[in-house]
C-alpha cells in the first residue's frame, strides 16, 4: 500500500471479504481514489477506483453499497460487484471537507441514510443526509449550530446508533451529540463529552462506546472503565463487535524502535460503575508496522486504521506501509 498514500477511512465488507480504503489527496500526496483489497487465494491483490476530489467513504450497514463524497458536492454510490460508480447525487447545500484528521466524516445508519457534513464554507458546516430510499437530501433537525470544522461520526455496526462530534475547534467546545434510530432524535450526551477525532468505535448494537481510545461507556453513558495508556502511545483502538473487548495498538514513534507493534486486549464487559480501569486480559504482537514511525508529514501516517471482522476473529490494520490481517489469539 506504500504507493497509495495515507488512508483516511477503512471499511470491511463482510459479505465479500474485501477491504476498502479512501486515499484522498492531501498536500499534493494521495491517489484521490478508493482502493479495494481482495484475497485471491494466494495473497491479497489491490485495485483502485479514481474519484476526483475524493473526501471519504462509508459502507452501508448491510454491505449493500459503498458511498464516497467528493469536492464536487457529490455523493457517489459504488456497486461492490463491479467496483464502479453506479449513481451520483449532487447536494444543493454542498458537501463539506472536514480535513484529514478525523477518521470517519460520513456514516450510514440502518434506515438507509448517509450522514454527511454539509456546506461550502471552509469552517462553518451543517449536518445533513442523503436518504437512499428516496434519493433525496435532507438536513438534521434541529440544525447543527456548532459544526465548525466538523462534524465527525462514529456509528454502531448495525447502524442503529450514531455519535456526532460537532466541533473540536471552537471554545467552549460544544457537546457531543448522539442519535438512536428507535426514535430518530438527535440528543446531547448527558455527561458532558465534547469531541473525538479518531480512536473511537461502538459495538455492533451500540451498547458499548470507546471514545478517543481512552474510556469505554455503556449505552446510558455510564463509565465502564478507562483504558490504561501504553508508554508508546496509542496508534489505533477498536472495540470488538460484541463490545466485550477493547483492542489497543501501540508502537514507538519519533524515534521508532525495532520492537514490533503490540496489541493490548482489555476486558470491557463489566457493568458500568464497578471499576476504574479496564483490566488487561492479553497481549499479542503484530509482525510488521502498518504505518510510519514519525509524526512529520503526513501527520496521520503514524495512526493506522484498525477494524475487526464481524466474527471478532481477525484484526485488520491499514497504514501508509502495509495492510495486515492478524488473527486474534483466543483468550
Amino acid at each position: 500500500t506504500s504507493g497509495f498514500g495515507t488512508p483516511r477511512t477503512m471499511v470491511y465488507d463482510p459479505v465479500r471479504g474485501d477491504v476498502y480504503a479512501s486515499y484522498p489527496t492531501f498536500a499534493s500526496v494521495g491517489l484521490s481514489a478508493i482502493a479495494r483489497f481482495r484475497w485471491s487465494g494466494a495473497g491479497w491483490t489491490s485495485s483502485t477506483l479514481s474519484i476526483p476530489g475524493l473526501y471519504d467513504i462509508a459502507l452501508a450497514s448491510d454491505a449493500s453499497v459503498l458511498a464516497a463524497t467528493d469536492s464536487s458536492n457529490k455523493v457517489n454510490l459504488i456497486d461492490l460487484a463491479s467496483f464502479s460508480v453506479k449513481n451520483s447525487y449532487v447536494s444543493g447545500t454542498g458537501i463539506a471537507n472536514v480535513g484529514s484528521y478525523s477518521e470517519v466524516s460520513i456514516a450510514f445508519t440502518k434506515d438507509g441514510k448517509l450522514w454527511v457534513p454539509t456546506g461550502t464554507s471552509l469552517a462553518w458546516h451543517g449536518l445533513g443526509f442523503l436518504d437512499l430510499r428516496t434519493s433525496t437530501f435532507g438536513g438534521a433537525s434541529p440544525p447543527c449550530a456548532n459544526c465548525f470544522s466538523g462534524p465527525f461520526f462514529a456509528v454502531s455496526g448495525d447502524g442503529s446508533r450514531l455519535m456526532i462530534t460537532q466541533s473540536a475547534s471552537i471554545s467552549p467546545r460544544p457537546p457531543m451529540l448522539y442519535m438512536d434510530l428507535a426514535d430518530g432524535k438527535i440528543r446531547t450526551n448527558p455527561i458532558g463529552l465534547t469531541f473525538f477525532y479518531s480512536l473511537t468505535s461502538l459495538s455492533d448494537n451500540g451498547d458499548r462506546f470507546l471514545m478517543g481510545g481512552h474510556t469505554v461507556y455503556d449505552r446510558s453513558f455510564g463509565t465502564v472503565g478507562t483504558v490504561p495508556q501504553p508508554n508508546e502511545g496509542i496508534r489505533a483502538a477498536q472495540l470488538s463487535p460484541d463490545g466485550r473487548r477493547a483492542y489497543v495498538l501501540s508502537y514507538a514513534v519519533e524515534p521508532g524502535t525495532a520492537s514490533p507493534p503490540v496489541v493490548q486486549v482489555f476486558d470491557s464487559s463489566a457493568a458500568a460503575g464497578t471499576q476504574l480501569n479496564l483490566p488487561l486480559v492479553g497481549t499479542f504482537t503484530i509482525p510488521d508496522w502498518p504505518g510510519c514511525q514519525v509524526s512529520a508529514y503526513p501527520a496521520t501516517c503514524y495512526q493506522p486504521r484498525m477494524r475487526l471482522t464481524p466474527d471478532g476473529n481477525n484484526l485488520l490494520l491499514l497504514g501508509d506501509k502495509n495492510l495486515i490481517i492478524a488473527p486474534i489469539p483466543k483468550a
